[in-house]
């Protein structure tokens, strides 16, 4: 088994893609206000927005609550695109290397936006898991967004 992986979900929300993205891009501060999935979150260094400030969160994976800092390595407005580098606290514990790519393209056909996670990976061990659990975190996520945002 390797060591090294990348897992991928992609489905679609009634949110515009611009809308969606700009949210995470620069409301990511209300982020714990707006889904039960995070706790907490605070500047570590920098600012909320800017490239490589760091943020501390405390969220919930596969029903527990887990902690870890992270920060955005690419903030691409043009494509509708975000990698996000998660380190340090329990994420560490487990993973190398971990880092989330979302990826948003309008649905011509639907009105909103397909959305794409991507996490690539490096474990620690041939023991962990593949971190599924944080897909399914980044779907209640988008979910609990995409109903905020789409709130009148």
């Amino acid at each position: 088994m390797s060591l090294t992986g990348k897992i991928t979900t992609e489905f679609g929300i009634l949110s515009p893609a611009t809308k969606f993205f700009h949210f995470f891009a620069k409301q990511i501060h209300d982020l714990q206000n707006v889904t039960d999935q995070v706790h907490h979150g605070k500047v570590h260094e920098g600012d909320w927005h800017t490239v490589g400030s760091v943020r501390e969160w405390s969220y919930i994976i596969d029903g527990k609550v887990t902690k870890a800092k992270e920060n955005f390595e690419v903030v691409d407005e043009e494509n509708n695109k975000i990698v996000i580098n998660a380190f340090d606290g329990d994420i560490a514990k487990e993973y190398k290397l971990f880092k989330a790519t979302l990826q948003l393209n309008d649905d011509k056909d639907n009105g909103g936006a397909i959305v794409k996670w991507t996490v690539d990976y490096e474990k620690i061990n041939r023991d962990i898991a593949p971190p599924y659990g944080y897909l399914d975190y980044f779907t209640k996520v988008t979910e609990d967004t995409d109903a905020h945002l789409l709130k009148p």
